[in-house]
């Protein structure tokens, strides 16, 4: 007799079978796809045979971050649906895919951010509307407890909530109420976290059935964050206290290794993606509501993962308990978040080896976006590199745009102001002595 757990083993793999043989039937139906998908294994398939394999060749500029950042933003606008949704992805075999609500929220704040930096330009108006068409699509899916659902949209069947997806949407919600003082948009910012708070656990997790495999994950600490922004808007004290109690149980998940467990995703290896996760929405969460003990936590991971970068040249697709390499293919999203990660933590600590790590991680990620192929392939982060490792595999992710474009705005932000913090110094330093041969 089978256990459960051999049981659910089995249908995720039947379940993954199935999903790459519909995505391989693609190309059947669409034959024009197979040149851009043949065009980029072989790119890819160069790039990792003559790719630089030290850090410092990323030490100097090559792709410059307006440029990147124009053309993400490109990405995510072509990805966006007549309706406002966003696609979770452009495969080189079936092409876009549906809108994903839980991208789409929180995709909100970056295109506000982009519109910020591009002022002045025809696309800071782009960035703007492309936030508020998304903004508008997603307010029509909230369902009447306040929550938002699970998986793309349209969905097959009756629409379950989504603890996760509440969480990332609410981000963008804060963020458009923030833009336009709508009171109908905080009004469904305060539903949806009053929805979280009442479903929370007693020992602070979220499990059961909005819960991803109905289990307690500690990458659920972005909900936390979510919850840590409305908290700050709303002052309404439960949003606080589910944020904080959240946190709470993502630190007794800590081991002394400064490695989270609880990641907790059955049938899938931990993509360096869910470990940045937990890593990013406990320092977020951590700054918003002053807790040393999660910043230090994060800081703790945060500063492990770095010198892996620092001493292996790269970082793995997915690791084992207590920061173990596995795979060895590049989860390029996980590798966005931990430069966001890194850069927010310069800002905190003001220590330098953070901003030197992101600054390498990003000039490496900007070299990966392709400046040429097809619509959903240009201006797009692979999911892997090579494009054929296991996370996302053949695919360009909206949400890997988004992570990379929160790096390089952190990056053009932090770089600035610590640029700034030299100006009056270099204005009032002495002028050079002349050099002993002007004075022959």
């Amino acid at each position: 007799m089978s256990s459960p757990e051999s049981s659910s083993n089995r249908k995720s793999t039947f379940a993954k079978a199935g999903r790459a043989l519909s995505e391989a039937s693609g190309l059947l139906r669409a034959p024009y796809r197979i040149p851009s998908l043949l065009s980029r294994l072989v790119s890819d398939e160069l790039h990792a045979t003559f790719q630089n394999r030290h850090l410092y060749s990323y030490a100097s500029t090559n792709v410059p971050t307006e440029i990147a950042l124009h053309s993400l933003l490109n990405w995510i606008l072509q990805a966006q649906k007549a309706d406002g949704g966003i696609a979770a992805y452009y495969s080189l075999l079936t092409g876009y895919s549906a809108s994903y609500p839980e991208v789409t929220g929180y995709l909100i704040p970056t295109l506000y951010d982009v519109a910020e930096n591009l002022k002045g330009t025809t696309s800071e108006a782009a960035a703007r509307e492309c936030a508020e068409r998304a903004t508008r699509w997603l307010l029509s899916l909230q369902m009447p407890s306040g929550a938002f659902p699970a998986g793309l949209h349209p969905h097959k069947g009756e629409a379950q909530p989504s603890v996760f997806n509440t969480g990332q949407i609410l981000q963008g919600l804060v963020r458009a109420h923030a833009e336009t003082k709508s009171v109908k948009i905080l009004r469904s910012a305060q539903a949806a976290g009053d929805w979280l708070a009442a479903i929370q656990q007693p020992d602070g997790s979220w499990s059961g059935e909005a819960a991803y495999q109905a289990a307690p994950h500690t990458y659920y600490s972005m909900v936390s964050w979510s919850l840590a922004q409305l908290a700050a808007v709303s002052q309404i004290s439960e949003h606080a206290v589910a944020a904080d109690r959240n946190i709470d149980w993502v630190l007794a998940n800590i081991k002394p290794s400064g490695w989270f467990d609880g990641i907790n995703l059955h049938g899938h290896p931990t993509y360096l993606h869910f470990v940045a996760y937990v890593i990013q929405g406990t320092l977020e969460c951590g700054i918003l509501r002053q807790r040393e003990d999660a910043v230090e936590a994060a800081a703790k991971a945060a500063w492990i993962l770095l010198r892996k970068f620092e001493t292996n040249k790269r970082l793995s697709g997915t690791y084992e308990p207590d920061f173990r390499a596995g795979q060895s293919f590049a989860c390029l999203t996980g590798n966005a978040q931990m430069s966001c990660v890194w850069l927010r933590l310069f800002e905190v600590t003001g220590d330098l080896r953070y901003l030197n790590a992101a600054l390498k991680m990003n000039e490496m990620l900007k070299q990966t976006l392709p400046r040429k192929g097809s619509k959903g392939v240009i201006g797009g982060l692979a999911g892997s590199s090579p494009i054929w490792g296991a996370y996302q595999p053949l695919r360009f992710i909206s949400w890997g745009c988004k992570f990379l474009a929160d790096a390089l705005l952190l990056e053009h932000r932090l770089t600035h102001e610590f640029a700034q913090q030299f100006e009056p110094d270099l204005a009032s330093a002495p002028s050079p002595k002349p050099e002993a041969s002007e004075c022959a």
